[in-house]
């Protein structure tokens, strides 16, 4: 699944409601599609997985824990940091090893019935490399696949759920396109709710610092 495509296919959402015919299939998938951006705006984050590894820079802080995009898997990650602070990593000492100099947490964020995605890097103490993260601009590179290890269960239904409330809107009269998702969704109390529960238990943590 590309970052970019809809947490619901248009034949999963007609086997979740009484919709049989595929004619509007092609409409209804874009609109799966902008109930998905529209969650992953209010969440802040993305559900899906990056097709290929990809390389991102962050700031660093000066400390032990180091907050970072969602890893949806600890598979093909490479972090580097500049510990000379010539905006390079190119020495033999600033690629680091995880388990070595640096963990990934939360430590149990790939087990359980949904696994979660790992949010920050913890320098191992007592290593011979670093002691806390360079505090300077574009001081660590991360290299991963960004996302979700799986798109959420509750984030699938969510999607199923706003677009049946659209298409209804849709069908009693408002005008809906693309453009105006974000304005009819207000509209429905029962969207409101699901939203509202959606980003109480998926939205990206207040942590960074």
């Amino acid at each position: 699944m590309a970052i970019t495509d809809s947490y619901c296919t248009a034949v999963e959402y007609r086997a979740r409601t009484t919709k049989t015919d595929s004619g509007d299939d092609a409409t209804i998938l874009a609109q799966l599609t902008a109930a998905s951006r529209l969650l992953d705006r209010e969440c802040e984050r993305f559900f899906g997985i990056d097709a290929s590894v990809v390389a991102r820079l962050y700031t660093g802080n000066g400390l032990t824990r180091l907050y970072v995009d969602d890893l949806a898997t600890l598979t093909g990650l490479v972090v580097k940091a500049d510990l000379n602070g010539d905006y390079d990593y190119a020495d033999s000492n600033e690629t680091l090893t995880i388990g070595t100099h640096f963990w990934a947490g939360p430590s149990n964020s790939g087990l359980g019935s949904e696994p979660e995605p790992w949010r920050y890097l913890d320098i191992v103490p007592g290593n011979a490399v670093l002691r806390v993260w360079p505090s300077q601009l574009r001081a660590v590179e991360v290299t991963a696949k960004f996302g979700w290890p799986a798109v959420p269960g509750g984030i699938r239904e969510a999607v199923v759920l706003i677009t049946r409330q659209l298409r209804d809107a849709e069908e009693a009269g408002y005008t809906l396109s693309l453009e105006n998702v974000d304005q009819a969704v207000p509209q429905g109390r029962e969207i409101a709710g699901i939203i509202g529960r959606i980003k109480g238990r998926y939205s990206r943590p207040g942590m960074f610092v």
